[in-house]
């Protein structure tokens, strides 16, 4: 089961299983509303199993530390964003529209750094936590990026796509991208999953059928399904 747990910038994810995990943490301030969200659920701090996260933005990232020290469980993250929560800094956030541009002063914040317990390149199973899903890097946004694809067809995607505010159920480029066309593969190997909904981390979810819309390049090559330029 996914629940959504929002936060002041972007969505948090509780996966509940044989044991709770907690996909992000949102940005510096928002560990009230994380626990509240836990609560909601029976879930208490201590209870937590695992956090993930799907890259190490401060909006996703912020709470990691007193969360890691309130639960005890271990923090994992993609070893190509393990520098980012060592400094507690973003560091380049590369906008890809004027929206960007404004938004970039805003969601630029430090926060607590901390050390990752769990590295990881690829990805890994989550069957030890009593969940039938796995993580698959999909580096882009940042070059750690990292989703959660579940045997149910759901994922939580991070930022490598956000959802809409005033249109639900689609899906739009996220305000910022350090690689775009590692981004696009990334969305061609999420869509490979034939996923059914895909949960991102700025708005609502959306079909996923919505990631058929985004195997552009910014060079303007089409990609396939296979990885390749059509």
């Amino acid at each position: 089961m996914v629940v959504r747990i929002k936060g002041s910038i972007s969505n948090c994810y509780l996966l509940l299983g044989e044991q709770p995990v907690l996909v992000d943490t949102g940005a510096p301030g928002d560990l009230k509303r994380i626990l509240a969200g836990l609560k909601a659920h029976q879930v208490e701090v201590k209870d937590l199993a695992l956090i993930l996260l799907t890259h190490g933005h401060s909006d996703h990232a912020g709470c990691a530390a007193e969360l890691k020290r309130r639960s005890g469980a271990q923090v994992a993250l993609h070893t190509g964003d393990v520098e980012l929560v060592r400094e507690g800094r973003n560091g380049v956030l590369a906008v890809r529209d004027i929206l960007g541009r404004i938004l970039r002063p805003f969601v630029d914040e430090p926060f607590e750094a901390f050390e990752p317990d769990m590295i990881f390149r690829d990805g890994f199973s989550l069957a030890p936590y009593g969940i039938r899903g796995r993580v698959l890097a999909t580096p882009g946004h940042t070059t750690g990026s990292a989703s959660v694809v579940l045997a149910s067809g759901e994922a939580i995607i991070g930022d490598v796509l956000r959802g809409s505010l005033l249109m639900p159920n689609r899906a739009r480029d996220h305000y910022f991208c350090n690689d775009p066309e590692s981004n696009t593969r990334s969305i061609v190997r999420l869509a490979r999953e034939g996923l059914l909904r895909c949960y991102p981390g700025v708005f609502g979810s959306f079909p996923g059928s919505e990631l058929g819309d985004f195997l552009r390049t910014d060079s303007g090559e089409v990609m396939s399904l296979s990885g390749e330029p059509v």
